[in-house]
């Protein structure tokens, strides 16, 4: 498909409907999200016949536009139910409807939870004196693809969110990541992904003006307009190997009852999970004495 007619088949779509504030959501523009496929399209092939994630999809955009442009299974991540039910009315509009698979998850809680090695991780192995919780901090399976297309939140308002979303990516990607930045950001995003990510290469491959519209209380102006890089990070050597036999249906399967699986424990608050871990060493402990 032709940019121009990417751009348009997007125009159409949904945006939000009451975007929400604490997690910065500013709709990808059909001219971002051509632009970004374009690239990966063409320039890389990194879409056509190949599993995609749309991580932070929101209303679909880059989700739409991948599956329009021959993408295999598609996978949209999203932490907000809202945005879902408006992606699914955006992938109703078309006959058939497009396939993509929806998901919620909260990727910046999942990046602290089982990934954050500093502070938090002290606390837990003080608390809990080196017990399963700890374990379980590294064994969530992350769902994987060929490529994962990202917009994330610029991180002021949910700290650490920008490089959370990029963090999950990498987790998740078998070939490339694709990722919006501020410009000014620009060295910071290749120490990351680099040094701290581990990032076999990070490269900007295009350069963008993103219109960021007054829709928060803060704007002070109708539109405000952003320089952002468009990034392709490939993932570790590690993180991308996959047996070549792999069928792609198959393992998208295995993702969903792996998200599924992990879902209850997600929705669980941090005291929770601590008074979980608790109770059931309370009651182990119990049946240890009544053995005696």
């Amino acid at each position: 498909m032709k940019p121009k007619q990417l751009e348009s088949e997007l125009q159409d779509l949904k945006t939000f409907s009451t975007p929400k504030q604490n997690l910065e959501q500013y709709a990808t523009t059909p001219l971002l999200a051509t632009r970004v496929l374009h690239v990966a399209a063409v320039e890389f092939d990194d879409i056509e016949e190949k599993s995609v994630i749309d991580l932070g999809v929101g209303t679909g955009v880059l989700a739409i536009g991948a599956k329009l442009m021959g993408a295999g299974h598609v996978l949209g991540i999203d932490v907000d139910r809202d945005a879902l039910e408006e992606c699914k009315e955006n992938l109703e509009t078309y006959e058939p409807e497009l396939e993509v698979e929806l998901c919620l998850m909260d990727v910046v809680e999942l990046i602290r939870r089982y990934d954050d090695d500093e502070d938090e991780e002290e606390e837990d192995v003080e608390e809990e004196e080196g017990k399963s919780e700890n374990v379980k901090r590294k064994d969530y399976v992350w769902p994987r693809a060929d490529t994962v297309l990202t917009n994330p939140p610029f991180g002021t308002r949910r700290k650490g969110a920008d490089v959370a979303f990029l963090a999950a990516a990498m987790k998740m990607a078998e070939t490339a990541v694709y990722s919006f930045h501020k410009t000014s950001t620009r060295e910071y995003i290749q120490k990351v992904a680099v040094k701290k990510l581990g990032a076999k290469s990070a490269k900007v491959v295009a350069e963008m003006k993103y219109g960021l519209k007054n829709q928060y209380g803060h704007h002070r102006k109708e539109e405000v307009e952003v320089f952002v890089d468009v990034w392709r990070i490939e993932p570790p050597p590690k993180a991308a190997k996959r047996d070549d036999n792999d069928d792609d249906a198959e393992m998208f399967e295995q993702n969903l009852r792996d998200l599924a699986a992990n879902i209850e424990e997600l929705q669980l608050s941090a005291r929770q999970r601590k008074d979980k871990e608790r109770n059931k060493n309370s009651n182990k402990n119990s049946n240890n004495r009544r053995r005696w």
